[in-house]
């Protein structure tokens, strides 16, 4: 790309600037790191460290000084193999004191340059605060702590090979392994199913790898300590772009009748830069928004060469009920000399969006005071997203039914009663539970009473409106949420969901088992609260058990007197 023939004088501060802006901290030093010479340091170093640029340019040292004496020999040990072993490239993990007291998480991805004699002449590293996701992986590495199970990935490949790509800290109090050796080895654990399940064990991956359907399944396994345990796993698969197919799921041991409370999280993804080969898509945008210099790196995020991007809109690639209010932020920002960070969806050349995080920096021209240019430099962040979301849903949602749990239905039906209020809309409310569920459980057990219940969460989804709101507000006992629905309008619903229950029938080990459910529904009076309607439709339900269960009761005319 050409520029003005007046903008050649300020190219190195363009450069320079180019590498600031970017979320990592680039650095070049000699082959004795930062007991060397610095070549090069990003202006952005003093965040991470407190030591400004020139100050650690004088005395490198300083930068070693604010690690620990054990990370630090650590580190140094580390750079002296990976020279003396011919390595190119280097990652390394660490921890940073900052001169205010913080302490800063820190990915370092080296590059060691040699000469031809094989001699390192030149270290040039990509330094990244990493400490939120620290944060983020131990509050996950705790929470998966907490299950009475263990959170896996499970991979058959089209060979049909089977591989753990991530296994939870859990497996080691259910299966008796350290992670490190399922992830190693799959068979590690399969070896030790019982040999009168593996045949069904292997036939029930196979169907569900075949279907995509959800899998479920039952089987002993033989503890290293010399007892055997009863194992409930149930994944959701999905299918990969080389063939292979990858589930996400949960396993618990039913021989104590837990029941599986949480499904698996997403790894965190890591993040690498390499400043000769930079990861990070890079772009300089005019004050007219097109795009005047792609890095070649837009066809990895975005599917696009570089050339076709060029002398673009950029407003094009943005989402059409975003893109003037985000075109409009980033040109008055830049318009003020500020530099802008931001969150945005960007179109693929195959037509879906993916997240960009985003850092704006505006050229001002000494000449006329106004910016001529945008450096963007943008990640793709759709994993984190996509991770957070799945987060969320972890927190919310019950894993055996796929219902919501108590906590977000109430929060949900709180909201509904809000908005109902300003917009005078009419709200009902069905409260329901499994008849003699208790008897289910003393009759053929917990791992029963868990199909029963699975089989009542895939009949409410497949039967309600995507608005209508389920949830899972006690161990066998179930509300929804209807919007925009009268109390007679709830009913026929109720009456509907209470036939398919009453035709339902559950396989458990070659018997067939059935159940039926009472309800109680109550329409939403003027401004009443969520627990006058919620009591409201449970002394419905508890009519319909007086009266015989199995039926649909309303709730009463007036308030029933509180329990």
């Amino acid at each position: 790309m050409s520029m003005p023939a007046t903008s050649l004088q300020f190219l190195p501060r363009f450069m320079d600037a180019m590498l600031c802006a970017s979320p990592a901290v680039v650095y070049a030093t000699s082959a004795d790191w930062w007991q060397g010479e610095v070549h090069y340091l990003g202006l952005n170093v003093a965040a991470l460290c407190g030591i400004e640029r020139d100050a650690l340019r004088e005395q490198p040292g300083r930068w070693l000084e604010c690690l620990d004496s054990q990370c630090r020999r650590r580190l140094l040990t580390r750079l002296a193999e990976a020279r003396r072993n011919g390595d190119s490239r280097l990652t390394l993990h660490y921890a940073l004191t900052h001169l205010d007291g913080s302490r800063h998480h820190l990915q370092d991805d080296l590059v060691l340059h040699r000469d031809t004699d094989g001699r390192v002449v030149e270290l040039v590293g990509s330094l990244v605060d990493v400490t939120e996701r620290q944060a983020l992986l131990e509050r996950f590495e705790k929470l998966s702590e907490q299950l009475p199970g263990t959170l896996y990935q499970c991979r058959l490949t089209p060979d049909g090979r089977l591989d753990f790509p991530f296994v939870s800290a859990g497996i080691r109090r259910l299966f008796g392994l350290p992670p490190e050796a399922v992830l190693q080895e799959a068979t590690a654990a399969l070896e030790r199913v019982h040999p009168e399940d593996v045949e069904g064990l292997w036939r029930s991956i196979n169907r569900s790898a075949r279907r995509l359907s959800v899998w479920r399944h039952e089987f002993r396994y033989r503890h290293p300590d010399g007892y055997q345990l009863w194992v409930q796993g149930q994944a959701k698969p999905e299918r990969q772009a080389d063939g292979s197919t990858l589930w996400h799921g949960f396993c618990e041991d039913v021989t104590l009748r837990k029941q599986a409370q949480l499904a698996l999280a997403e790894n965190e993804r890591r993040y690498r830069f390499i400043v000769e080969n930079v990861s990070d898509l890079i772009l300089l945008i005019d004050a007219d928004g097109l795009c005047r210099y792609a890095s070649p790196s837009v066809e990895r995020l975005l599917g696009y060469a570089p050339r076709a991007i060029q002398q673009r809109p950029l407003i094009e690639l943005l989402p059409p009920d975003d893109a003037p209010r985000t075109q409009r932020y980033i040109h008055e920002t830049s318009r003020l000399g500020s530099n802008l960070r931001i969150e945005l969806r960007a179109r693929h050349a195959r037509g879906h969006y993916i997240w960009l995080e985003t850092a704006c920096s505006p050229y001002i021209s000494p000449l006329n005071g106004r910016y001529e240019w945008i450096l963007a430099v943008a990640r793709d962040i759709t994993d984190r997203k996509r991770h957070e979301r799945k987060l969320h849903e972890l927190s919310t949602t019950d894993s055996l039914t796929g219902a919501l749990n108590r906590g977000a239905f109430l929060g949900c039906l709180n909201s509904a009663l809000e908005q109902a209020d300003v917009l005078a809309t009419r709200l009902s409310l069905v409260i329901f539970d499994i008849d003699h569920f208790k008897t289910i459980n003393d009759t053929w057990g917990h791992a029963a009473g868990d199909l029963v219940l699975s089989s009542l969460g895939d009949i409410c989804r497949s039967t309600l409106r995507a608005e209508d709101i389920f949830g899972r507000i006690g161990g066998e006992e179930f509300a929804l949420l209807l919007s925009a629905q009268s109390l007679q309008e709830a009913v026929v619903l109720a009456e509907r969901l209470r036939r398919k229950f009453e035709n339902a029938m559950v396989e458990f080990h070659n018997e067939w088992l059935n159940f039926t459910v009472s309800f109680g529904v109550a329409e939403r009076r003027d401004h009443e609260t969520a627990e006058a309607l919620m009591h409201r439709a449970d002394m419905g339900l508890y009519a319909a058990k007086r009266h015989g269960r199995n039926r649909v009761h309303q709730a009463l005319a007036e308030p029933a007197p509180g329990r």
